[in-house]
């Protein structure tokens, strides 16, 4: 990225951002690893050493990357996140895990990282983002509706 990424993360922080609030790409060991108890929120059965062999082998296959808001080094909200290039989609963000801690909910935090989501989209040429959210995840699929995402697909999955 030729200087967007804090381009996009300053006008992240211009949005709707507290002053205490921080939006940062996890880079660091410490900070990937503080973002752990938050997913676990979304994935309740997902371990430390699964959270790192998960995220070691996605960001070394297809560049995952968690984005994280944080007020007073306290994550409030992640998202996981990588580019991907299919014949469907052509080049496109896949949000692979977004979610905001029980205690914060409804401030906007989602939305803010959608908001990156979308930035970085657009910065690395992409024709549009994609995610999936479970079929009884009602309030999540009104969240995703509010922001203008349409439902296009229904997925499958078969356990081995």
């Amino acid at each position: 990225m030729r200087g967007g990424l804090s381009s996009l993360i300053a006008f992240a922080g211009e949005t709707r951002m507290k002053k205490t609030q921080r939006l940062f790409v996890a880079k660091t060991k410490d900070e990937i690893e503080r973002c752990h108890p938050v997913m676990r929120e979304l994935r309740l059965n997902l371990s430390i050493e699964d959270y790192w062999t998960i995220y070691n082998q996605a960001h070394a296959a297809d560049g995952y990357e968690i984005v994280a808001i944080e007020d007073n080094y306290k994550i409030l909200a992640v998202m996981g996140y990588r580019i991907l290039h299919d014949y469907v989609h052509g080049k496109h963000v896949y949000i692979d895990d977004l979610v905001t801690t029980q205690e914060h909910r409804s401030e906007g935090l989602g939305a803010q990282l959608l908001d990156y989501a979308e930035n970085i989209a657009r910065e690395q040429g992409c024709k549009g983002l994609r995610l999936c959210t479970g079929i009884e995840n009602q309030r999540g699929k009104q969240f995703y509706e509010r922001h203008q995402w349409a439902a296009r697909a229904l997925a499958y999955k078969k356990k081995l």
